[in-house]
């Protein structure tokens, strides 16, 4: 995948407040924003990719003195917010994770942000994406990874077993296989990482509201693109059947419906 058009979630409004509804799911369940164990000091150089609406990095502005260096990257700058709104000490650019860092990049960061790359990294190998965002970080740099695994969704109530298997066709047709998020800390160590913290964990009843919005709300848009301009796949059920599955879920949750997927966190170190 090294083309903006691989994506297949949206990039317009609706994409735009489902991400920043993400961040602030995955700030509320972790309780931070910048991992507790990454040491804090006036010249930190922190970069994320997949940077999407710049969020997490604008928060992280607030909490961080205006000495901190800040960088987001993604393949599309269509979501990016105006320079005129972002703080003097963070910058947003065009790059592709899966190519070929640039060598004015290559070593100078102390942190690397990655979150939700579930249904960007295809074939079940994330290995590419990994030695991009070493390839950023300095000898001792963290790398701080927040992920969705949908491998085994919690389902609670009728409509949400019914949507399943129009979700399974989905990631079927865009060779979604979720396979590597389970061994996240495994690909990690393969390419030379140390693992200092790994959890595969669960959403508390709190966040369940949200978190099954936000899961919902990015099922639209994968049933948007995966029947969008082009021959559907053979595994597809027909359009209307999908979109009436979704919607009926969605108001099943008025009724207690549940469907969502678990969080995943990584904390790794390079340390050469």
């Amino acid at each position: 995948m090294t083309s903006s058009n691989n994506y297949v979630l949206a990039r317009d409004l609706n994409g735009s407040l489902r991400l920043d509804c993400q961040h602030n799911l995955f700030r509320m369940y972790n309780g931070y924003v910048l991992h507790p164990a990454i040491p804090i000091h006036p010249d930190l150089k922190v970069a994320e990719i997949g940077t999407g609406t710049g969020i997490w990095l604008l928060e992280l502005a607030s909490q961080l003195p205006s000495t901190v260096l800040l960088d987001g990257f993604d393949i599309s700058d269509r979501l990016f917010p105006h320079s005129s709104l972002l703080p003097s000490n963070l910058k947003l650019g065009v790059m592709d994770s899966f190519g070929d860092v640039p060598a004015d990049l290559v070593g100078k960061y102390d942190v690397v942000h990655l979150r939700l790359w579930c249904c960007v990294v295809t074939g079940g190998d994330p290995s590419r994406l990994i030695r991009s965002a070493m390839g950023l970080l300095k000898p001792g740099g963290y790398l701080q990874w927040d992920e969705a695994d949908p491998r085994k969704p919690f389902n609670k109530g009728e409509q949400a077993e019914t949507f399943l298997p129009v979700a399974l066709s989905i990631y079927e047709t865009f060779n979604l296989d979720f396979s590597w998020i389970g061994d996240l800390d495994k690909h990690a160590r393969n390419e030379g990482l140390q693992v200092v913290e790994f959890e595969l964990g669960s959403f508390p009843t709190t966040l369940l509201p949200l978190v099954t919005k936000t899961h919902l709300s990015a099922h639209a848009e994968l049933i948007t693109s995966a029947y969008a301009g082009q021959s559907t796949s053979a595994v597809l059920p027909p359009r209307e059947d999908a979109e009436n599955r979704l919607f009926r879920l969605v108001e099943a949750t008025k009724d207690g419906a549940v469907y969502h997927w678990s969080p995943v966190s990584l904390l790794a170190q390079k340390l050469t």
